[in-house]
């Protein structure tokens, strides 16, 4: 009596109210409104008719409209409005029925967009049909659109067939399908949007047409490795066909198996739930399983990130069983380091926590938080009713099952160990002192201390062992270098002496001249007088010749020396250069030339070689007895000029040998023999301005042998006419 009392009153305030669209509704946005609209039915199921005009649709909920209601009709319904939002509709009070025609041209729309932009109007959307069912008199399609499922319905019975017994559409199972219809947004009981449905108008055509037959036997279809359903990128909507052997089962419905290619995770997850009352079709398989046994799968591949084998909206038959494959000791680490996603393993860890919860379906799931090798990874089993768990937080366990490395599946662990039962949850004794964390981080700390302080002890005695080489070195360097100041200090003294000493007999000669022209000039004779002034020019000439090889010193010690080759005739040269010595030296020593016969004109620097040769010679001459020979030798051969020059006079001492090519060095026995130390030191530089090299051969009191030797080549001969 009250809800008839209540439905009065309604109508009582809607008999009145003007014509609204259903634009305006929405854009009014309130509950318990009264209002009137106008527009074409496009479709009805036990509950609602969906309502749509030129301005869009909304959904009536038949409260108190009783006549019967077609696709097609045409209706102006009374009532007050419920909800808000997407979810706003109407209460129906009264409707009658202002005509019939064509339904709205449906809006062509992906599912994808329908799950947050379905408003009760008439679309075209395709997929593929996963389930078909039957409840309380409407038919049931669950398509698959891309990645969005929907359940697809329509009105089994109607006026003229209401007894007639509905059978399922086992012919649209895997069928590629295009469906019109009312596209009506669905809430969770937290009022979360939560997809959509199509409420279509009936099963023919063009509401719902064929697009690939279907086939009612879901094991009759090609077979896939798990391997290749890996990184999957798109599935086309379509189904697959996989077999395996089942190595972890959760009483919730979803397991792992593998295959010889690789692993794979299972799940009946999204299929129509059966306990609204919906009857499915004949045959659907999902018995419960176990591991070992083989199956054969259909389901419909998940597309990941990750490159994990996921199936969903499977079913499945077992066709045989083995024993399941072993469990594969593994750490942590190897774990998080290998491919071990789905593979029997065995874990051992310290139990950290143990939680005991109830997930969305009523199962009780019983979750061991373990932690190993630093890593922190769960354990989990999952039943029907809550179980006794065999270790406590602090114990040490092995746990025997299916890991699972999904970023999507495992939470903020690490990994899950997936375990079929309480019995592969084992306790065992806590691992030795020494292998406990802590205790190993001290013993590394101690060690890298140790092996830090061996270290730096090393690198100090490097540093110190470098620092003492340097200090060595630079202590010889410095000897080094005190040894040529010495060095230098020595030569400039000698220098002094000699210049001193050379320079003081032509200057006395030179006073000496000069005072006997003074003080006798009227009484000399003519032949006394040219005497006397030949001594002064003979002290001059003697004078500028040693600064002469004072300054030729200096340039070959700079570098300064120019090497001009030119054609030479050597055994000219050689008879010009003794003719000259001989004069110089009085005849003191007979020069006695060797010369190659038929020898070519040689490309030689005639001054560089004066002055090696000169000096040579004029040392032969200067340190042998008098009248004793001085034999001069000269060939070309493998292209060098040799020259070598022999003498039978002092020798050189042992002890002076290796610095007769030093300026200003003498040999100690030279006695009052005059001499600078200068010949050798010139000789020796201008053949190595030449390419060319001196070696010295001596004894005391056996003569010396000098032998030259300067690379050159014959003079090329003129070209012939």
């Amino acid at each position: 009596m009250l809800f008839m009392a209540v439905q009065a009153s309604a109508q009582d305030a809607v008999r009145s109210v003007p014509l609204m669209t259903v634009k305006q509704i929405r854009e009014k946005n309130q509950a318990n409104v009264p209002v009137m609209v106008r527009g074409t039915v496009t479709g009805s199921d036990l509950i609602r008719f969906y309502l749509q005009d030129q301005t869009g649709a909304i959904g009536i909920i038949r409260t108190g409209v009783l006549l019967p209601i077609v696709p097609g009709d045409v209706l102006e319904v009374k009532g007050t409005t419920t909800g808000q939002g997407s979810g706003l509709g109407l209460n129906g009070l009264s409707a009658i029925k202002v005509g019939s025609g064509e339904l709205p041209k449906p809006e062509v729309i992906t599912a994808e967009r329908l799950d947050n932009e379905a408003r009760h109007v008439r679309v075209r959307v395709s997929g593929t049909v996963h389930e078909v069912g039957i409840s309380s008199g409407m038919h049931l399609l669950q398509v698959q659109s891309g990645n969005t499922s929907f359940v697809a319905m329509w009105l089994g019975h109607t006026p003229e067939n209401e007894t007639r017994v509905l059978t399922s559409r086992l012919d649209l199972m895997d069928a590629d399908v295009e469906i019109e219809g009312a596209a009506v947004p669905q809430y969770s009981q937290a009022g979360y949007r939560n997809g959509f449905r199509l409420v279509m108008s009936s099963a023919e055509a063009p509401h719902l047409k064929i697009l690939r037959p279907g086939s009612p036997a879901p094991f009759k279809r090609p077979l896939r490795t798990l391997n290749s359903l890996r990184g999957l990128k798109e599935h086309h909507n379509q189904r697959c066909l996989v077999k395996g052997m089942v190595t972890y089962w959760s009483d919730a419905g979803w397991f792992h198996l593998q295959d010889e290619s690789g692993t794979g995770r299972a799940n009946n997850a999204h299929f129509m739930p059966e306990t609204i009352g919906w009857l499915f079709r004949p045959g659907r398989s999902e018995p419960t399983l176990r591991p070992g046994d083989e199956i054969e799968l259909v389901g419909l591949p998940i597309t990941n990130r990750t490159g994990l084998a996921s199936i969903s909206r499977c079913e499945w038959r077992v066709t045989g069983h083995r024993d399941p494959p072993p469990f594969t000791p593994v750490s942590a680490t190897d774990i998080l380091q290998s491919d071990y996603d789905g593979r029997p393993v065995s874990v051992t860890g310290r139990v950290v926590d143990i939680e005991l919860t109830t997930d969305n379906q009523g199962f009780a799931v019983h979750t061991l938080w373990m932690e190993s090798d630093e890593v922190e990874f769960t354990a989990l089993v999952q039943k029907r009713r809550r179980g006794s768990v065999p270790v406590k937080a602090g114990d040490y366990a092995r746990v025997t099952g299916v890991s699972t490395t999904a970023p999507g599946v495992i939470g903020r662990a690490a990994f899950r160990v997936n375990i079929n039962d309480f019995t592969d949850i084992h306790l065992v004794p806590p691992p030795p002192a020494w292998r406990n964390k802590n205790v190993i981080r001290w013993l590394i700390a101690g060690v890298a201390a140790i092996g830090f302080a061996l270290i730096w002890i090393l690198l100090l005695r490097r540093q110190v062992a470098a620092q003492t080489a340097q200090l060595r070195a630079n202590a010889t360097q410095l000897q080094a270098q005190l040894d040529q100041e010495k060095e230098l200090s020595e030569m400039k003294s000698r220098f002094v002496f000699t210049v001193s000493h050379e320079f003081r007999n032509p200057l006395a000669a030179i006073m000496s001249c000069s005072d006997v022209l003074q003080r006798t000039r009227d009484q000399l004779t003519h032949e006394e007088h040219e005497h006397q002034i030949g001594g002064i020019q003979q002290s001059v000439r003697r004078m500028a010749d040693m600064m002469e090889e004072v300054l030729l010193l200096g340039r070959a010690e700079a570098g300064r020396l120019p090497c001009e080759p030119q054609p030479l005739e050597l055994h000219v040269f050689c008879l010009k250069l003794a003719d000259q010595i001989r004069s110089a030296s009085d005849a003191r020593c007979p020069i006695e030339l060797h010369i190659q016969p038929d020898l070519p004109r040689l490309m030689l620097d005639p001054s560089l070689l004066q002055h090696i040769l000169g000096n040579l010679i004029s040392n032969a001459v200067k340190y042998s007895p008098p009248d004793m020979s001085v034999d001069v030798l000269a060939r070309h051969e493998a292209g060098a000029a040799i020259f070598t020059i022999r003498d039978r006079g002092l020798g050189i001492p042992t002890m002076d040998r290796p610095r007769i090519f030093e300026p200003f060095h003498r040999g100690s026995n030279v006695g009052e023999t005059a001499g600078t130390g200068l010949g050798l030191a010139i000789s020796e530089r201008c053949a190595r301005a030449h390419g060319g090299t001196i070696t010295c051969e001596s004894d005391a009191d056996e003569g010396t042998t000098f032998i030259v030797r300067i690379p050159c080549s014959a003079e090329s001969p003129p070209p012939s006419s």
